[in-house]
């Protein structure tokens, strides 16, 4: 009796030693067979394109995915997409693959994404995190369109660019498009002390690294009172011909600039033809053309420019020019015929003088002989000299006149 309970209790602990075995051999299993992840990496995305998070399961089996968004909302529980976000949609390429696709990703977008598999008693968890780049960009009403500003001389302007973006943005100031105005970056430019010459065209440039610029333009106008000057201030004119008058005028902005005369305007008729022609959006030449010229159209003509900052004027003198008229020694002698005394105290010297425009013609001082003195002190016997034929045939018609004159007064 006591041999049967000794069998029966060796069965019954080979019974539970085999049947031990048996369930560490299925725990071996069930570990060997635990879901496992492929290795992915984190996602860059800029702001506007699209983000495809990749969560690639292996050994599944009857477990399931879920993505998880940063907030800690659930996005999607298997093949069923849970949030209503309608940008967010599931990728499956193939069965091992649970991605999740995002469209338009903004900046808000970015970080942590949890892909989970609910194992017990831990879940497996992949963590994927989205970086989210934003291009810079200015603000402004319309940063399309250039911004006019405007300074008087002497003033202080400020240009400002704020810009926002990821990383953050680097603002260059640069003047016509070309020219760095900044050695340092910065949102603000400051010019002190304004000049007509500070005028023009200014633009800041927003960089963070990728490839889109954002830019703004400021289109600086400088005010300033006007500058008149005429080209010519005097001008000799024959009567009956005709002329042109020019000045130039230097305003900003540019709003009168006329030719006047005994305080009227001089409009287009038969005598008067104005013209305007622009050298630069700061300054004109303005030109009177005068037909017919006749003694009442002489005088002073004033060139007259105003804008809101001032006025200023200057005037062209117009006189009559006479030709000048030979005299009847030059008819004698000829101009390349000399005297020289050079023994002698004194020493004639024909005066000759380039003619000036505005000279008078009938000025008495010209075309005369001038007595200046001799280098020699000591006098001595005179000479003289002529290189011209004429003078030798009049020097005994000179002689003969002047005996016969002597004997008439004995």
């Amino acid at each position: 009796m006591n041999i049967k309970i000794e069998l029966n209790l060796s069965r019954i602990i080979w019974l539970l030693d085999s049947f031990l075995k048996v369930l560490l051999a299925f725990q071996d299993v069930s570990v060997y067979t635990l879901p496992t992840f492929e290795n992915t990496s984190d996602v860059t995305s800029i702001a506007g394109t699209n983000a495809e998070l990749k969560c690639k399961v292996q050994n599944l089996g009857n477990y399931t995915v879920a993505w998880v968004s940063p907030k800690g909302t659930v996005i999607s529980r298997g093949v069923t997409k849970v949030t209503d976000d309608t940008r967010i949609s599931i990728e499956r390429q193939y069965m091992e693959d649970w991605n999740i696709l995002i469209r338009n990703v903004t900046f808000q977008d970015r970080g942590n994404y949890n892909c989970v598999v609910n194992t017990s008693p831990i879940p497996c968890i992949k963590r994927i995190y989205l970086y989210v780049n934003v291009p810079p960009m200015i603000h402004g009403k319309d940063t399309s369109l250039p911004v006019p500003v405007f300074a008087r001389e002497g003033e202080t302007v400020t240009l400002v660019c704020n810009a926002t973006g990821f990383p953050p943005p680097r603002i260059h100031w640069f003047r016509d498009k070309k020219t760095n105005v900044t050695d340092l970056p910065g949102d603000t430019l400051v010019i002190r002390n304004i000049t007509r010459h500070c005028a023009g065209e200014y633009q800041c440039r927003a960089n963070n690294g990728l490839q889109m610029v954002d830019t703004r333009v400021f289109i600086l106008t400088v005010r300033f009172a006007p500058e008149v000057s005429v080209l010519v201030p005097r001008l000799g004119i024959t009567l009956g011909s005709e002329t042109v008058l020019e000045c130039s005028c230097s305003a900003s902005p540019i709003r009168i600039c006329v030719w006047k005369r005994n305080g009227n305007d001089l409009r287009i008729s038969s005598k008067y033809e104005p013209n305007t022609y622009n050298d630069n959006p700061e300054t004109i030449t303005l030109s009177l053309t005068i037909f017919h010229i006749q003694e009442e159209d002489l005088g002073r003509y004033e060139c007259h420019a105003q804008n809101l900052l001032g006025e200023d004027s200057d005037y062209t003198f117009l006189y009559e020019y006479k030709p000048p008229i030979p005299s009847t020694l030059s008819l004698l002698v000829p101009f390349t015929s000399k005297i020289t005394t050079p023994s002698s105290r004194y020493r004639p010297v024909q005066s000759v003088s380039p003619r000036n425009i505005f000279d008078d013609p009938f000025d008495p001082d010209e075309n005369i002989v001038i007595l200046r003195p001799s280098t020699v002190k000591t006098p001595s016997k005179y000479s003289s000299e002529s290189s011209g034929s004429v003078a030798q045939l009049f020097e005994p018609l000179l002689c003969i006149l002047f005996g016969l004159h002597f004997v008439i007064d004995l």
